[in-house]
């Protein structure tokens, strides 16, 4: 299993994080990604987001926990964990938290993991796709909004080929 731990202090008021992932799990992959938000200074943010496509017999499991603490008033935290799954033997979990200690804050999360949507697949290979190609170009549209984190053209190709290569 490939598990990433990322741990993240908010230290010093108005201390900020924003975490945007994209990943493509295939084959036999087992990829899980474990990231704790830590506000320990009033008025931090924090926004997680976490974007998934699974493939084959594959495993993506994206968990969060935001904290804060005691005495962090005017903090805000909010996750998203989205993740799409094709094929019946793979699994995606999401397991965003929230560990609230004060009053006067701002915290939300999402979870979805879902089933490629079979209209979307019909009407893509009904305009001539191949299921395969269908479910590249559904993947492509699911992950690459990540590339807007990114300025380097050149990488942002470079991150695109090694989405179409996965596949």
């Amino acid at each position: 299993q490939n598990k990433s731990e990322i741990t993240i202090n908010l230290n010093g008021e108005e201390a900020a994080c924003a975490w945007h992932l994209a990943s493509l799990a295939t084959k036999n992959d087992k990829k899980a990604f474990d990231v704790s938000v830590y506000h320990n200074s009033p008025n931090t943010y924090c926004k997680l987001d976490n974007y998934g496509v699974c493939l084959n017999e594959s495993m993506l499991t994206f968990a969060g926990i935001c904290k804060i603490e005691k005495g962090c008033s005017g903090s805000k935290a909010h996750q998203n964990a989205k993740i799409m799954v094709f094929d019946e033997a793979c699994k995606g979990i999401a397991k965003p938290i929230l560990k609230i200690d004060e009053n006067d804050i701002e915290a939300s999360h999402a979870a979805v993991v879902g089933k490629i949507n079979d209209d979307h697949l019909f009407y893509l290979t009904s305009r001539g796709l191949s299921e395969t190609e269908a479910k590249e170009l559904i993947t492509l549209g699911y992950l690459k909004p990540i590339l807007n984190g990114f300025d380097d053209e050149e990488m942002k190709e470079e991150i695109t080929k090694l989405i179409e290569e996965r596949m």
